[in-house]
């Protein structure tokens, strides 16, 4: 099931420096269990483990990265250099998104609603950009009008004259259409403040900004190459350069690791996360869950007319049908969490437990569908009306794995129903998603703002820009709906955001059954023993490199 897999077994040649050593590595055909292995010092959905010595004379890190996200001329409307989805900690928001997902101060330092759609922000006192010119209102105005005019990269109704510059460090914002989350929203990096005439989607190497980095050269699918910031406000950072290069291919990255090539790589392989914990000198890291591994139900096709799983028994018996936690033990080797909501937990605060999920349980799944009049014939297949019960599945290929998909298909053929896949490259699965000619579709959506409604309004709401929202929504008239018209229009206070989030995350998993949760996953990076100061972000979009500093 796993497409391949690093073992135990590594061996240096001679005692050489860091970036000498060679390490020679053997992939093998067979999956690899991670306990089978042990862990390593990694301290799980935390930081990695410290190493004591002097600081290295040398502060320069490199990191390799996944394929290079700003050369995808399908998706480069909807990236912004150099932040977003890569972060290299170039670039600053007008607030912040912490570790909890919560909102606090970046470049602004108080932020309030002031009624009529309209948001005031008052700017530090000192934040400059890298070329020593400081930050100013008209900064904040420019950024803002150069996103709305890129709506696949910005949105969240803010119009090209929705700012106004009220003093030097003081700008309001009026959304086009009542907003009431928009503080929320802004701590995404697409809202990163740029300075006058930086055109980050035309021209990503002449991005200027205020963070601890700059950037220093950008070639396109090698590398992006930052250097220390000499004009940040803050604490100087201790590294002097980090050069992010590409490596498409997992293996590869891999083993530029082992071989020294590198300091640190992202987007570790769950498959062989056990054994790279076992390699000398390697500590392995795991931010806590910020995304998660789900379907989405299609109720309708793009016309309204409705599709099988319009059906409430045939939904919740598949929620029934999927047994999550032999999906993170078995399959993703324990480098995941059982998760009942299709956000990570954290985000509703004390209020996670509003959502109960639905229990695996084979025999309730077979009850349903019993009720729903599929029978089970002799051939272990469900039929009605002279055809089988067969759904199809679609994924998204950047996100999900095919061994995911295939489990999927296992676990609903135990209960009697065809999983019909159909593989698509990215563009068709976009275009199959619009024309809703599909009943399960397979992602693993991002949290990455401290928006605890973000994806329940952008994917569920029917009222949502997108034209699947139509195809998988509750529909209007439900409690769902009532509650994001709620979330959207009234509420102000966090707390109360939290709480309502969590009552329309119930209705849309619990009653509705409107998703199956199937995981929330780790983001798992390895290093070298010598990096220092690293502390993985859930939502890799809003990762930090000031931090972070290297030993001998």
């Amino acid at each position: 099931m796993h497409r391949g897999s690093l073992t135990c077994m590594s061996a240096s040649i001679g005692s050489r420096t860091r970036r000498q050593r060679v390490v020679v590595l053997v992939v093998a055909a067979l999956p690899v269990v991670a306990s089978a292995c042990g862990r390593g010092s990694g301290d799980a959905a935390t930081g990695a483990g410290q190493h004591d010595g002097p600081r290295a004379a040398v502060q320069e890190l490199v990191v390799g990265t996944d394929a290079d996200p700003w050369i995808d001329a399908a998706e480069t409307d909807q990236k912004r250099f150099p932040g977003y989805p890569l972060q290299a900690d170039v670039c600053e928001t007008l607030v912040q998104l912490t570790p909890e997902f919560t909102v606090v101060s970046s470049l602004a330092s108080t932020w309030e609603y002031v009624g009529d759609n309209t948001y005031r922000f008052t700017l530090k006192d000192g934040p400059s950009f890298s070329t020593g010119a400081p930050l100013t209102a008209e900064a904040v105005k420019y950024t803002l009008a150069y996103t709305a005019q890129e709506p696949a990269v910005g949105g969240d109704d803010i119009g090209p004259d929705s700012t106004t510059v009220i003093e030097e460090r003081t700008v309001e914002v009026r959304t086009t259409e009542p907003n009431l989350r928009l503080i929320q929203q802004i701590t995404h990096p697409t809202y990163q403040i740029l300075a006058p005439g930086s055109d980050p989607l035309s021209n990503p190497d002449q991005v200027v900004c205020t963070g601890p980095f700059k950037v220093v050269e950008y070639v396109p699918a090698e590398r992006l190459v930052v250097e220390r910031n000499d004009n940040y406000r803050g604490d100087p950072v201790e590294l002097d350069k980090i050069t992010f290069r590409f490596f498409p291919d997992e293996t590869t990255r891999t083993l530029a690791l082992q071989n020294g090539d590198v300091d640190l790589i992202g987007e570790v392989p769950r498959s062989i996360v056990g054994s790279v914990e076992q390699l000398p000198g390697i500590k392995v890291a795991r931010a806590p869950v910020g995304q998660v591994i789900l379907a989405y139900l299609a109720r309708r096709d793009a016309s309204g007319a409705p599709r099988i799983l319009s059906d409430p028994n045939l939904r919740r018996a598949l929620a029934h049908a999927i047994d999550q936690q032999e999906y993170v033990d078995g399959l993703l080797a324990g480098n995941a969490e059982v998760v009942e909501m299709v956000s990570p937990p954290a985000v509703l605060g004390e209020f996670a437990s509003t959502v109960t999920g639905i229990p695996y349980d084979p025999d309730q799944a077979a009850q349903l569908l019993d009720q729903a009049g599929w029978t089970l014939g002799a051939d272990g297949i469900r039929t009605k009306d002279g055809g089988p019960l067969e759904l199809t599945i679609v994924f998204d290929p950047r996100r999900v794995d095919q061994t995911t998909v295939e489990f999927v298909q296992a676990q609903l053929k135990e209960v009697g129903i065809v999983g019909k896949v159909d593989q698509l490259d990215p563009a068709a699965y976009r275009a199959r998603l619009d024309s809703g000619a599909y009943d399960l579709d397979l992602s693993s959506p991002n949290q990455n703002d401290a928006n605890p409604a973000f994806l329940l309004a952008l994917r569920w709401w029917s009222k949502a820009s997108g034209k699947n929202a139509k195809i998988i929504s509750p529909g209007p008239g439900t409690r769902y709906e009532q509650l994001i018209d709620q979330i959207q229009q009234q509420v102000t206070d966090d707390v109360e955001l939290r709480r309502l989030s969590a009552e329309a995350m119930h209705e849309l998993v619990d009653v509705e059954v409107g998703a199956l949760p199937l995981a929330g996953t780790y983001r798992i990076y390895a290093m070298q023993e010598q990096v220092q100061g690293f502390v993985p972000h859930p939502s890799s979009t809003n990762q930090r490199w000031r931090e972070v500093y290297l030993t001998e």
